[in-house]
């Protein structure tokens, strides 16, 4: 067997090519298998080389992270915004005071509180809920510190038409509004809602001095001087208010917002005092002439807006009043003898008061933006 493998071993390799020398060298020629004593492979084996023992397991360095801090709770989605502003305003305040309906219905007087300038401050708030609902409000407070009084008296109460002109100093304006609405529609640029408020409006004016300008020889002749308080008005004005407020975003900060209200019910309380003459002697004037009326008006304004940043605004606007009233006074109720001698008989008065100017305002705004 061993021969005959090492034959066609011989063969094998002859055919393959002539690098085989000689078959004299296959006894000398040891090949895989082929002796008894060949247990393994001809080529040397190293040993096996031992891996590096692993080293332990050590734990990932920890490093501590900051903690950003949760963001503030919000109120179920409520917006609030609250701010003050400053306005800047004048206006006017008159009054027409008619005959006595038992005699005439013809224009006795009308007295004119003209170019009553006010700078007032104001504080205002607005608050808006998921579900469109919103309140707000203002409430204000200013002097008049500047104005004239024009009053004039014409035939045939008085003969010749009277006009005097007296200066009006340390007057003093209050206001306030409160409103409750419903946002009827929003988009990411613009928003329109309705509204329903209450609102009120107090106005005081004294007037100094008396100079006749009209030639009446009877009345304020010889002038009467600066320093004397001759009349004084306080008026105090309620009224209901229905209305519709909205806003554009013009920019991605800039925004032009308004709103205007109609007064559908208004009610004038109001004093007249004539200070020189007030007395006890017949036909001079007790007390203060008390005054009542009831009529309509309008309040508008618009207001134009930057976010200087996520919660603070600032703004510039302007606003335009405008109330009228028709009403009496109990003018002879308080002249001094005459009840006595005729039944006193109320006389009908106007009212009518308008203001207007423009203001400045800046506002905190938080909660979802």
């Amino acid at each position: 067997m061993r021969l005959c493998f090492a034959s066609l071993s011989v063969i094998g390799l002859a055919m393959i090519g002539p690098t085989i020398g000689h078959a004299g060298d296959l006894d000398r020629a040891w090949l895989r298998g082929a002796h008894v004593d060949d247990a393994g492979p001809s080529y040397r084996v190293f040993p096996p080389v031992e891996p590096y023992p692993a080293p332990p397991p050590q734990p990932y360095p920890t490093k501590s992270l900051p903690v950003r801090a949760a963001p503030p709770a919000q109120l179920s989605g409520f917006t609030f915004e609250f701010g003050s502003r400053i306005w800047y305003s004048t206006g006017k305040l008159a009054k027409d005071l008619f005959d006595d309906p038992r005699s005439s219905g013809s224009l006795n007087s009308r007295l004119t509180y003209g170019n009553l300038t006010a700078t007032s401050f104001e504080a205002f708030g607005r608050a808006d809920s998921p579900a469109g609902v919103f309140v707000k409000g203002f409430l204000g407070l200013g002097d008049l510190n500047r104005g004239f009084l024009d009053d004039e008296d014409f035939p045939p109460a008085i003969q010749p038409y009277s006009s005097t002109l007296s200066q009006q100093q340390g007057g003093q304006l209050k206001y306030g509004a409160a409103d409750i609405g419903q946002t009827l529609w929003r988009s990411p640029r613009a928003s329109f809602g309705l509204f329903a408020g209450y609102g009120f409006l107090s106005e005081s004016t004294n007037a100094f001095g008396c100079t006749q300008i009209a030639g009446n020889p009877f009345v304020c002749v010889p002038t009467i001087p600066g320093g004397v308080l001759g009349i004084s008005e306080g008026t105090r004005w309620q009224f209901a208010r229905l209305g519709f407020a909205g806003e554009v975003r013009l920019l991605d900060r800039l925004k032009l917002s308004g709103e205007f209200a109609w007064l559908p019910f208004e009610q004038v309380v109001a004093n007249d005092i004539h200070w020189l003459r007030l007395g006890t002697t017949p036909f001079s004037i007790s007390g203060p002439i008390p005054e009542f009326g009831g009529g309509t008006g309008f309040q508008a304004e618009a207001l134009l807006s930057y976010q200087l940043t996520d919660c603070i605004n600032l703004g510039i606007g302007g606003r335009y009043w405008a109330l009228e009233t028709h009403g009496t006074t109990d003018f002879e109720s308080v002249i001094v003898g005459l009840p006595l001698l005729i039944q006193p008989q109320p006389q009908p008065l106007n009212f009518s008061t308008v203001r207007y100017g423009g203001f400045a305002q800046g506002s905190y705004k938080f909660g979802p933006l």
